[in-house]
This record gives C-alpha cells, sequence and structure tokens, in this order.
C-alpha cells in the first residue's frame, strides 16, 4: 500500500477571470457596506487600512465606539454563509492591526468588532451587521 502526503494545492485555483470578479464582488460589497455603515449614523474613517499584509476593510466610529468592520460578499450561501468565512486565524489578524491602529493614532475609545454579511444574486441583496461578532459566534 503507498500512503501520500497531500497537501493543499489549492484544488479551489480560480482562473484569472473568476479571480476579477471575485475581487470586482468584494469591491461592491464593500461599497454597499459603507453605504449600509452612513446610512445607520456611522463615521467612516478609514477604508482598507494596510500594513503589511494585513487589512481591514472598514474602521467606523460610532456612539464612543471604534468599530472594525469586515465585509464578507457573496454570491450564494449555499455552502457557508459569508461570516462563516471569518476564521480563527482572521480574527487574530484583525485584532492585530486594529491594536497597532489605535496605538499610532492614540486612539483611547472601546473598540466592536463588527461583520457585514452579503449576499447577492438573482433574488436580491441581503446585508446582515452582526454586531460585536467575535463574542456573539465561533466557528
Amino acid at each position: 500500500m503507498v500512503y501520500r502526503k497531500f497537501y493543499n494545492t489549492g484544488g479551489n485555483r480560480l482562473t484569472p477571470e473568476e479571480r476579477r470578479q471575485a475581487q470586482e464582488l468584494g469591491k461592491w460589497g464593500e461599497e454597499k457596506a459603507v453605504q449600509y455603515l452612513k446610512d445607520n449614523g456611522y463615521a467612516i474613517l478609514e477604508r482598507n487600512y494596510r500594513k503589511g499584509h494585513l487589512e481591514i476593510d472598514i474602521i467606523a466610529y460610532y456612539e464612543g465606539l471604534l468599530v472594525v468592520v469586515e465585509v464578507k460578499t457573496r454570491s450564494s450561501d449555499t455552502f457557508m454563509r459569508p461570516e462563516e468565512a471569518v476564521n480563527h486565524k482572521k480574527r487574530v489578524d484583525l485584532m492585530r492591526l486594529a491594536n497597532y491602529y489605535i496605538k499610532s493614532h492614540r486612539m483611547t475609545e472601546e473598540v466592536r468588532f463588527d461583520i457585514i454579511s452579503i449576499v447577492t444574486n438573482a433574488q436580491g441583496t441581503d446585508i446582515e451587521h452582526i454586531k460585536d461578532a467575535f463574542n456573539n459566534f465561533h466557528n
């Protein structure tokens, strides 16, 4: 019997066209999320805040809180809800970058981590705002 070690070779790799479409969908979703937040009284402080390979989609201010928002947009939720893609590593990375942002901007506000989950398809667009997401669900 032959045993082989299987490595993650990216069996779900996207073609260049699929990658472009996914990026466009993500940008569209972030625009929708920003508009949603503004419509609900949030002040947008930063978009696509980066340090190294880490990125925060949106940093906003709302009722005395600094709100770090991860946006997940999908064209289907058949296999998993978009927010379920925010795994432990992503949460740790977001917290690390938020900590850097807070220190570098000498902020003292409390921080809340939210997820905006967007599913859009022929039936319409569903936007779900999960406030304090890191404390409200576990995956």
